[in-house]
């Protein structure tokens, strides 16, 4: 099966016009022992959104694409914001793999990983009691190798994990924090406040580069007779109940590559095939750092256009800028990393109670910042 219009769509994926990085000179710094991941969202038609990801620290800048289902009024023509973080997850795993593979003068055959990711959902979002919920993580980890027992597999994967960015992003806790502008005007949020210097103009949209190799494609839709649990509830008003889960593959190719697929694990979800690498970077696709912070300003964009249609007023003019924070190989610990949003909304007639209403929400029921708010466990398996 082909996806045409979805993978036309697509193509507008890929790293930023040579340049584009200058954009981050004199923004501010992170914390010592830390390195600043900038990201800038905006709505493009429907439920289609278009982020563009900055990363001085290993000279990426890229620009991804995120949709959503038809269930949430999107086109299903790009993945959507749980699959880009599973993603990014399975992707820093499987190059953890195998840097400690590398580091023992290990060659395996092959390096793969599945992982799923759990979430809930529960309560009315009209009613302002829906929450979205991370939880605990699987982890299945292949190595290819004749080597090694399966102790030794067991005991390296868990030291991947433990010390590489999925396993730091799981367990530790990131103060999430917020500032909202409506209409050139803050306005007050009951939410730890964001500092950052940044207005509405900054990081500008960059432009594409030259089109390369398919970094994000869609591949095949899930078996509509999969097992499946439904959960309760339906509908802006009702009151609901329903487990998410988000399944995502990686596999380490010889030339430093990482191909993953990653999608939500209901029947006729789709499926998307993602290129990118664990750490360094293009040439070989987005880093596992860009991936994960593309998905977590993405599942906070769709949670904001969730609520404006469940309250029957759209919003279309706002545009979003995220900085997050992840540790430098070999830094103590010892600072507390954060993830600052800055929302920028216009509204034809302005009303601060709604917008505040509206960041609210879309913090309440984004199931990103649950998840890097809990200290969260992976259960861990090798085949």
């Amino acid at each position: 099966m082909s996806f045409p219009d979805a993978n036309d769509f697509l193509r507008q994926t890929g790293p930023l016009a040579p340049g584009a990085l200058a954009a981050c000179d004199g923004l501010q710094a992170p914390p010592s022992g830390f390195e600043r991941v900038w990201a800038t969202f905006e709505p493009m038609d429907a439920m289609q959104k278009r982020g563009q990801i900055f990363r001085p620290h290993s000279g990426e800048a890229w620009q991804l694409l995120c949709d959503e289902g038809t269930s949430l009024g999107g086109t299903d023509w790009a993945p959507p914001p749980l699959a880009y973080f599973a993603a990014g997850l399975a992707s820093s795993v499987s190059g953890s793999i195998a840097e400690c593979l590398a580091e023992q003068g290990i060659a395996a055959e092959s390096v793969s990983v599945a992982l799923d990711n759990n979430y809930s959902l529960r309560g009315s979002i009209l009613r302002g009691t829906m929450e979205g919920k991370g939880h605990d993580a699987d982890v299945e980890a292949a190595i290819a190798d004749d080597q090694l027992t399966a102790k030794d597999k067991s005991s390296l994967v868990l030291q991947a994990v433990s010390g590489g960015l999925a396993g730091y992003l799981m367990k530790s806790v990131f103060p999430s924090e917020f500032a909202l502008i409506a209409n050139g005007a803050p306005v007050s949020l009951d939410l730890p406040e964001c500092h950052l210097e940044v207005d509405a103009q900054t990081l500008p949209i960059a432009a594409l580069g030259t089109a390369g190799e398919a970094y994000v494609r869609k591949a095949f839709l899930r078996p509509a007779d999969m097992p499946f649990e439904a959960g309760t509830g339906t509908g802006a008003d009702a009151v609901q109940d329903r487990p998410i889960k988000v399944s995502a593959a990686a596999q380490s190719r010889a030339d430093g590559v990482t191909a993953m697929q990653a999608g939500i694990a209901r029947p006729g979800a789709s499926v998307y095939d993602i290129l990118g690498t664990p750490d360094a970077g293009a040439p070989g696709g987005p880093s596992s750092a860009c991936l994960i912070a593309a998905g977590i300003g993405f599942c906070f964009m769709t949670q904001l256009g969730r609520y404006a249609e469940a309250v029957k007023r759209p919003v279309h003019d706002y545009r979003m800028i995220q900085a997050i924070d992840i540790p430098l190989p070999g830094a103590d610990g010892s600072q507390t990393p954060v993830i600052g949003t800055k929302l920028f909304l216009n509204q034809d007639e302005p009303d601060a109670a709604f917008a505040r209403d509206l960041a609210h929400s879309a913090k309440r029921t984004c199931f990103l910042h649950s998840t890097l708010q809990t200290s969260l466990r992976s259960r861990i398996s090798v085949r």
